[in-house]
């Protein structure tokens, strides 16, 4: 067959055999005997290697369709993750987890995480936000005891006592000094009272009654005398509201007398002791409440007047039995 026949394989070097060189530097020339076959394999091979412009471009576009890593900003995803859509969702599945969180974990433990402070400000604002919890709430709080109202008390009255100014020369009873701890005893001042409403009432018991009025009025007598004498009107009004609950717990224990409930002659002579120690200390302003237990409850004590007149300066003397001895007590002087 002539060379020139065009079924006569051509010589290979009257090809030429480019040498393409890959981006990444790694990629080797193609080499090919010349054949037919070899071109159109070598066509084949440059074609899924390289591909044309229409093909390189529904490849990246079927790329794009698997995610949304494309660095491309003008990509033709309408919804992308930065999304406000996508946001929002995200903002509103991490909302109702939390909740849920929240939901399931125990009020008990929450409200174990409070202190006193605290808690009063909640149920206070609850009250606030819903008055008709008010009652419920009440009806469920445990009633105050001698004990847990004189921790409270005690707490108070340190309260008043560290708002002094600090001196060389121990606490100073100025004006001064006054205004400091005025907001502190008005404050004390008020909770003796509150606590004295609830005491005297006609539910409790004579004995927790005068326990506590004797509480309340050693409080008292410990608050300062000041300087100037007004100042002392916060204390000497203390001082007759307690004197009208001695005389209203007087009174009601007299009226179970007479009913036929029955008191020891040693429980009654210890209120007329303590009675008697305020009544002296403070100079006289429970003489009322002295003169209404010589006349209701005194001769359960035992208690003799010294003289007819209960207003002189006289002795009362409270007359006990002890294995049949006789034992004289000076209770209550007026």
């Amino acid at each position: 067959m002539s060379d020139n026949s065009p079924c006569f394989p051509l010589p290979s070097r009257t090809f030429h055999q480019p040498n393409f060189h890959h981006p990444n530097g790694n990629f080797r020339p193609i080499r090919t005997d010349g054949s037919h076959h070899s071109q159109v394999m070598q066509r084949a091979i440059m074609r899924e290697r390289f591909p044309t412009a229409g093909t390189l471009d529904v490849v990246q576009k079927g790329k794009r369709k698997q995610g949304y890593d494309s660095d491309d900003s003008m990509s033709d995803n309408k919804s992308p993750p930065s999304s406000p859509y996508f946001m929002e969702k995200d903002y509103a599945s991490v909302k109702r987890t939390k909740m849920i969180v929240e939901e399931d974990f125990p009020l008990s433990k929450l409200l174990a995480t409070l202190d006193k402070p605290q808690l009063l400000s909640l149920i206070n604002n609850l009250i606030d936000s819903h008055p008709n919890l008010q009652s419920e709430i009440a009806s469920n709080i445990p009633r105050p005891t001698i004990h847990s109202v004189t921790n409270v008390l005690n707490s108070m009255e340190k309260k008043y006592q560290d708002s002094f100014p600090y001196t060389k020369w121990g606490q100073s009873k100025d004006d001064y000094s006054f205004n400091r701890v005025k907001p502190a005893i008005m404050e004390l001042k008020g909770a003796i009272l509150d606590y004295a409403a609830h005491f005297t009432s006609t539910e409790e018991f004579p004995t927790t009654k005068f326990s506590f009025l004797h509480l309340a009025t050693s409080i008292t007598q410990r608050l300062p005398d000041w300087d100037n004498h007004l100042h002392n009107e916060i204390k000497r009004d203390l001082y007759i509201k307690l004197s009208e609950c001695w005389t209203k717990a007087i009174v009601d224990a007299a009226s179970k007398v007479s009913e036929g409930k029955l008191y020891g002659q040693m429980v009654v002579s210890e209120w007329a002791r303590n009675l008697a120690q305020h009544n002296r200390e403070s100079n006289g302003m429970f003489q009322q409440a002295v003169n209404e237990f010589i006349d209701k409850l005194g001769w359960i004590a035992g208690i003799q007047v010294g003289s007819n007149s209960l207003m002189s300066n006289h002795s009362y003397s409270l007359s006990t039995g002890n294995n049949g001895g006789h034992h004289q007590y000076s209770v209550l002087p007026v």
